[in-house]
């Protein structure tokens, strides 16, 4: 079965398990009485578990509470094309679902039209983009001072300029508000292109995410609007001193008068 949304996160979610409970893939096989590829094939979402499997894997690894809810939801119908993840913005559930996906991802392009994208936010915490190319792009809104209050904020922006300056698979786009509303860029998405040919579109709203996997269509969704953002962003050199410079704005304090 080809990978879906679910069997990716399930699978980053079953390797997470053995590694907090300090297993290796050979010891937490023989353990529950596999062969180490497939549970491997598990991992890397190249197989799918049955529920039964999944519940073996968790009762060996000793994984409990609302952890072991959520793997178990995961595994009951992992083929669906599509899924719909109940979850705040930065939650556990919704931060490992987008890193599931990063890693599994030959290209990514991510973009909100107010705010630093989601992916970007979670990216912070795992900075190392690895094989994957990631098209960041950040609208000027997310860099106005209002934005840019707190220090976590600005480490983060700051995070990530490093990182568009050391790696050659990282790059960070600003794009003016005006020309992007115009053109209809309102909505925020990650698209995924996969190395097994499917894209995965991804869209956060407030209480949800939402993963959808197209599959042999000619035009993927969002090519346009990601063509667009090309097409209508600042170079890169550019947009770092963009960054640099709200972050030296956002820095600077405000005498009253």
């Amino acid at each position: 079965m080809p990978p879906t949304p679910r069997t990716r996160i399930l699978g980053a979610a079953l390797r997470d398990a053995r590694v907090e409970a300090n297993y290796g893939l050979r010891e937490l096989a023989r353990r529950i009485g596999i062969a180490p590829a497939i549970l491997s094939s598990w991992e890397q979402a190249h197989r799918a578990p049955s529920l039964a499997d999944v519940a073996g894997i968790l009762g060996a690894t000793g994984t409990a509470g609302e952890t072991k809810r959520d793997i178990l939801r995961l595994a009951r119908g992992a083929a669906g094309e599509s899924w719909v993840l109940r979850s705040a913005p930065l939650s556990l559930a919704r931060s490992a679902a987008l890193l599931a996906h990063k890693l599994a991802a030959q290209h990514v392009v991510t973009w909100d039209p107010v705010a630093i994208p989601e992916l970007l936010q979670v990216l912070d915490r795992n900075l190392e983009p690895r094989s994957t190319v990631i098209e960041a792009f950040i609208c000027d809104q997310a860099l106005h001072a209002e934005n840019l209050h707190t220090d976590a904020q600005r480490r983060q922006l700051r995070s990530l300029v490093q990182l568009a300056k050391v790696s050659r698979l990282f790059t960070v786009r600003t794009v003016c508000s005006d020309p992007a509303w115009d053109y209809g860029l309102t909505t925020a998405f990650d698209r995924y292109s996969m190395p097994t040919g499917e894209t995965v579109i991804y869209c956060g709203q407030r209480s949800l995410g939402v993963f959808i996997t197209e599959r042999d269509t000619p035009i993927s969704s969002h090519e346009a609007d990601t063509e667009r953002l090309r097409e209508i962003a600042k170079e890169p050199r550019d947009s770092i001193n963009e960054c640099i410079a709200a972050l030296r704005s956002a820095a600077t304090p405000r005498h009253q008068t």
